[in-house]
This record gives structure tokens, C-alpha cells and sequence, in this order.
């Protein structure tokens, strides 16, 4: 019988089918597991402070130091890459490492004696030679240098933008603590938290960011169909065609393809 020429003809298609549905069925807990996730993951405040954190001076940094009283003292020096500062009539000065704060109580205290009032104020004007990290779901992942401020997302602008694959509601963002551990933050840039106003537009970069913009969900099945069933399956002798006998009731030999 025709009916029964054609279930023969289709047994590949059947299996071919099955198998692709079961990979179907699978995709989705396969790719949910492997997925980098954002959530859990702690929020930093809409200006990129990590509470408790400050900033501290690198090497290649460039101070404005502003004496309030002995203005003849007033500098903007260059941090060498020793690390260390030099002013007028005291020894160089370690400022690597030191918080603006930190660094102004040290020149306070060196001036102790010299001048009558030695209040002072310590500026960081630019910074030099840092760099920070964008990768993922980009348009051109790259080294993004910092040669100013420079928020996360001007730096995603700086990398071409976000891709349609990408899931910018669980960007991640790794930032270095001045102890050298690297701490995972959640930031949401997506449409929606911006439409809201709830979204982390205003995060400032920091020296040594690492951004990852991860793929959505969709994007990881279509990713993993293309992979693994498409180019495995299909393009691996498993053929998807096959004649059908529309007529075979009426024992027509004439047939359709699908």
C-alpha cells in the first residue's frame, strides 16, 4: 500500500524529528545552567561607589595640590612610576597607594614648621596609562582606556554598542578591590529599567573594570540550535525531505515534496 511505502519512506524523517525534538526540549536547561547570571549578585549605587570604598592614587596620576594659605606652594605634579612625588623643600613623598586623603594629611604634616598654615587639598586631575575591559554581547569587545571619567555605559557606546543577541539587564560588572579581589556587581541597562529610571546609566568606571554583557536566553538556544542540530544534523547526511502519495486511497502514483 502507498500509506505503507510512505511510513517506510519516512522512518529517517520520524527519527531525525524525534531527535531534534529531544534536543529541543533539552535546550533550554542545558543553556539555563551554563548561562553567566547576574542575579544575586550585589548593586552598586548610581555613581559606581563601592560603599566604603575610595580611590587610590596610581602611579602615572596626575595632582593638583592646592596649598589654602603658602599659595607659593602650589603644584601639579605627576606620580612617577616609582610611585613617589616631589615638591618644593621636603623629601619626596609616597603617594601610590594613599587615598587624596591620605596623601593630604601626609603633606600636611611634612610641612609642619615650613609654613604657618599648612591646610591643603589634594586633587586627582586625570589619569593615566588605566585601562578598562568590555567584553561579551558588544559589537567590538575591546580595551577601553581611561582617559577621564567615563561611565559604563559610554564605555559599551565605545565598543559599538550592544549586539541584538545581548541581555543588558544582567550585565556584570568586575571590579578590583584595593586588597586585589576581584568583586562581581549587577547592573541593569536595559530599556525598561531606563524607561523606569531605574536603571544603573550613571555607574563610573574604576582602573581595571572588567564589564561582561552576557547573551540572553534566546540568543544561547538559537546559538545552541545552530550548533548542534543544524550544522550536527542537517549538514551531517540527515536528510528533512520526503515524498508523500497524496492519492494513495485512489492508488495514484503522483506525488508531492515537502
Amino acid at each position: 500500500m502507498a500509506i505503507m511505502e510512505w511510513l517506510g519512506t519516512g522512518k529517517r524523517v520520524l527519527a531525525s524529528l524525534l531527535v531534534l525534538g529531544g534536543l529541543l526540549t533539552g535546550c533550554s536547561t542545558i543553556e539555563t545552567q551554563q548561562m553567566p547570571s547576574a542575579d544575586g549578585l550585589p548593586l552598586l549605587g548610581a555613581d559606581g561607589i563601592v560603599p566604603g570604598l575610595q580611590y587610590r592614587i596610581r602611579p602615572g596620576d596626575d595632582l593638583d595640590i592646592k596649598f589654602y594659605v603658602a599659595k607659593d606652594y602650589n603644584e601639579q605634579v605627576p606620580v612617577r612610576p616609582d610611585g613617589y612625588i616631589t615638591m618644593q623643600r621636603v623629601d619626596d613623598i609616597k603617594a601610590a597607594g594613599l587615598t587624596p586623603n591620605e596623601l593630604r594629611e601626609e603633606i600636611r604634616r611634612r610641612y609642619l614648621g615650613l609654613v604657618n598654615d599648612p591646610s591643603v587639598s589634594v586633587i586627582v586631575k586625570s589619569f593615566k596609562g588605566f585601562r578598562a575591559y568590555i567584553g561579551g554581547e558588544v559589537a567590538v569587545p575591546q580595551v577601553v582606556p581611561m582617559d577621564g571619567g567615563i561611565t559604563v555605559m559610554q564605555a559599551i557606546y565605545r565598543a559599538g554598542g550592544f549586539r541584538p543577541t545581548a541581555h543588558p539587564q544582567s550585565i556584570v560588572l568586575i571590579r578590583k578591590m584595593p586588597d586585589g579581589r576581584p568583586v562581581p556587581y549587577h547592573l541593569d541597562l536595559s530599556d525598561q529599567a531606563i524607561a523606569q529610571g531605574k536603571s544603573d546609566l550613571g555607574v563610573a568606571l574604576s582602573p581595571y573594570d572588567v564589564i561582561y554583557v552576557p547573551r540572553s536566553p534566546i540568543a544561547n538556544a538559537n546559538l545552541w540550535v545552530q550548533q548542534y542540530v543544524t550544522d550536527l544534523v542537517l549538514f551531517k547526511g540527515i536528510q528533512f525531505g520526503f515524498s508523500v502519495n497524496r492519492n494513495y486511497n485512489k492508488g495514484d502514483s503522483s506525488d508531492g515534496s515537502f
